[in-house]
């Protein structure tokens, strides 16, 4: 029993620090800085080459933006010595986001099982992926371009053979010969962005940190 609980606690304890290395990889900032976001009206390309569009079709720019900013904004907060704001004034250094895109795409996968009827068959699996690009600029040097900011985040369906609830209610699939897609959530393109707009902020505290530090 210990020994699962070590175990349990590991897991905990791993998990955590996925879930929060944008904080443990930014770089501490030894001084107070304004970072401005001038510009506001950038605007989101969608796309898709799926063989069918599952989870982006139904989006529009400003989803995806707003998305974004919220976890830009919301990870500005956590960063010691940032003050981050949208109008220019005082600032220290100014972003321009150069890009800011949302892409489904999708790719088959054979079933290799031989215990299973399942086994051979193709499937199709879709990939949505939430991509942002940055430049960075102090705001007296306009000239000096730090090196741009950018970051991904991609979710993949995933074919399986867990019994689902429906298994589960009838006693079915009991020797996981069954598969059945592992499906995305309806709004992933939107849980992706506002994790991309949280994330960029490492890039951004690093190359500000190299220049101030």
């Amino acid at each position: 029993m210990i020994r699962k609980f070590l175990l349990f606690g590991s897991l905990v304890i791993v998990l955590n620090l996925v879930f929060s290395s944008c904080t443990l990889f930014k770089k501490n900032i030894s001084k107070e800085v304004i970072v401005a976001l001038p510009d506001t009206l950038f605007t989101a390309s969608i796309g898709s080459t799926a063989m069918y569009t599952k989870y982006t079709n139904t989006l529009s720019s400003q989803q995806i933006v707003s998305s974004f900013l919220k976890g830009f904004v919301n990870e500005s907060k956590n960063t010691a010595n940032v003050k981050f704001q949208f109008g220019t004034e005082g600032a220290d250094y100014l972003l321009k986001i150069k890009s800011l895109r949302i892409s489904e795409t999708s790719k088959t996968e054979k079933i290799n099982d031989t215990k299973s009827a399942y086994n051979g068959q193709e499937v199709l699996l879709n990939t949505v992926e939430a991509y942002a690009d940055l430049d960075i600029t102090e705001l007296n040097h306009p000239e000096t371009k730090l090196n741009s900011c950018s970051n991904s985040k991609q979710r993949s369906e995933s074919e399986t053979n867990n019994r689902d609830l429906g298994d589960l209610v009838t006693g079915a699939n009991k020797d996981h010969t069954k598969y059945h897609t592992k499906l995305l959530s309806d709004n992933i393109a939107i849980s992706l962005a506002e994790d991309v707009g949280r994330r960029v902020w490492v890039p951004i505290t690093r190359r500000i940190s190299k220049q101030v530090n």
